[in-house]
């Protein structure tokens, strides 16, 4: 089983400022099948992450994680990595876990602080279309580099034959659709944060979204990491749209919300359980 709990479904600078949508980012669970062990990820812990996680219903339990992953540095995706990371190793007493983020989340201007990193055995430095990355059983692969305006990755994570791709922030490029179609992802995440560009920033639009699922095919997809233009249009109701419209499975994220990965895979395929 694969599940994704949304600790936090806000993008953008005053979504994540006012809270508007919490900023936790995203925790992968990966059951293992007979022996093998329960996988925990956390994905993108932004501001708020450490307290989404132990306030959740259940609570996601740092000293359980396994890894904690950076797409990108910026604040919104990076804000409690240090936090989480004392809260995974015990403030370091208990070394453990890995870290998976890119070169320049560790180096220069860097957002994981050096003796936090020391608290943790392994670490990844993320580089453009490589992998793969084990955790466990599961095989992590990076995406081509996005046009951002720092280094920044998307994640493709294998498990018991199935795929689950996170497209974080950036441009649009048409090459981003040839990229994550090669992995074939039975369900892909993506963050759109706008509506529609009028500022010219680096960030899918809705429209730019609705082009990715259609170019992927994912079974499943799902959108988060919404701005306030998104947020005013209803994310629910743009995802029925794209659902209508393309005759595949689309959901909107909310936070708090679980993804029943595995669950809404087999139903997207007519291999749901009766």
């Amino acid at each position: 089983m694969i599940a994704v709990r949304f600790l936090g479904t806000g993008g953008a600078r005053f979504v994540v400022a006012r809270q508007i949508r919490a900023s936790g980012g995203m925790w992968f669970r990966f059951d293992g099948a007979a022996q093998a062990p329960v996988t925990q990820i956390h994905v993108d812990p932004g501001p708020g992450a450490l307290v989404r996680a132990l306030s959740a219903v259940p609570p996601c339990e740092p000293l359980e994680l396994d890894a904690i992953a950076l797409s990108h540095k910026h604040l919104d995706h990076a804000g409690d990595v240090n936090a989480m990371i004392e809260a995974m190793t015990q403030g370091g007493w208990r070394r453990r876990g890995a870290l998976l983020a890119p070169r320049d989340a560790f180096e220069g201007e860097a957002v994981i602080f050096p003796y936090a990193a020391d608290f943790v055995p392994t670490r990844h430095y993320l580089t453009a279309k490589s992998g793969p990355y084990t955790i466990n059983d599961i095989e992590v692969f990076t995406s081509i580099r996005h046009l951002h305006g720092v280094e920044t990755y998307g994640l493709h994570f294998r498990h018991a034959g199935q795929t689950i791709s996170y497209l974080p922030c950036g441009r649009f490029f048409d090459a981003l659709i040839d990229d994550y179609r090669a992995h074939a992802p039975d369900a892909l995440i993506l963050n759109v944060l706008r509506y529609r560009d009028e500022m010219d920033v680096d960030h899918l639009t809705f429209d730019q979204a609705r082009a990715v699922i259609a170019g992927v095919r994912p079974k499943v997809a799902v959108l988060t990491h919404f701005g306030t233009r998104m947020l005013e249009r209803r994310p629910d109701r743009l995802a029925r749209e794209l659902e209508e419209e393309l005759g595949l499975r689309v959901l909107a994220a909310v936070d708090g919300w679980t993804f029943d990965a595995t669950t809404e895979i087999a139903a997207a395929t007519g291999n749901a359980p009766v």
